[in-house]
């Protein structure tokens, strides 16, 4: 409702989009809910956290995990399709698809998996001076940001992927484009907003012709 307030405007836009969320059979189907645990953070990449998600069917391009990296901040979100989360492969994805793009983070927060435990992930923290830190043993909600997205992604990938699910690879950047210019929960500000300070420009702003951050046009009145 948000987004769409942004660009067009109908009367009973609020009703409508309540209504589509409420009977929009796949979305209700497969939705679920992980806690929410707080982290204070002051700004873009003082912190991320990261995790594996379990694995999925093999893709065409040989693909069984998702390595999912998140801004506390911001809530922006980075993930991508490995073909095992072994920690050369998760270290070389943080360092080649995420700091280089944002920066090195000052702590990087992580499960107690095995991938982020091995002396290569560990040393290459320590080289790039990432403040290194993971959940209690027995207690993953400590990561509860990462994990909540987590399952929203699984979410939207099954909703949008092959019946086979061997393409869900091919869907992961469309939904993080989705998510990224999405007002999250937790702050009141898209992911894009904070990150950047501005917000992505989308389709639909295409479409009507507006820049992301202009308002709708105010009446005239004589």
């Amino acid at each position: 409702m948000e987004k769409l307030g942004r660009c067009v405007y109908w009367v009973g836009l609020r009703q409508d989009v309540q209504e589509w969320c409420r009977t929009y059979q796949v979305c209700a189907a497969k939705k679920t809910r992980a806690p929410l645990q707080l982290y204070q953070a002051g700004a873009p990449m003082e912190c991320m956290a990261v995790d594996i998600a379990d694995p999925f069917p093999c893709t065409k391009r040989g693909n069984k995990y998702i390595c999912v990296a998140m801004d506390y901040f911001s809530k922006w979100p980075e993930a991508g399709a490995l073909p095992n989360h072994e920690a050369e492969t998760v270290a070389e994805f943080q360092v080649t698809q995420v700091f280089t793009c944002f920066g090195v983070p000052g702590e990087l927060h992580s499960g107690q998996g095995q991938e982020f435990e091995r002396r290569v992930f560990r040393e290459c923290c320590h080289f790039l001076g990432i403040h290194k830190t993971r959940t209690t043993p027995l207690h993953p909600q400590s990561d509860g940001m990462v994990e909540r997205f987590n399952a929203t992604l699984v979410t939207q990938l099954a909703m949008y992927c092959e019946e086979d699910q061997h393409d869900w690879d091919e869907w992961v950047p469309y939904m993080l484009m989705a998510y990224r210019a999405v007002e999250h929960e937790a702050t009141g500000f898209t992911p894009s907003r904070l990150m950047f300070g501005r917000e992505i420009r989308l389709p639909v702003d295409l479409t009507t012709g507006k820049l992301p951050d202009e308002g709708l046009p105010v009446p005239h009145t004589e």
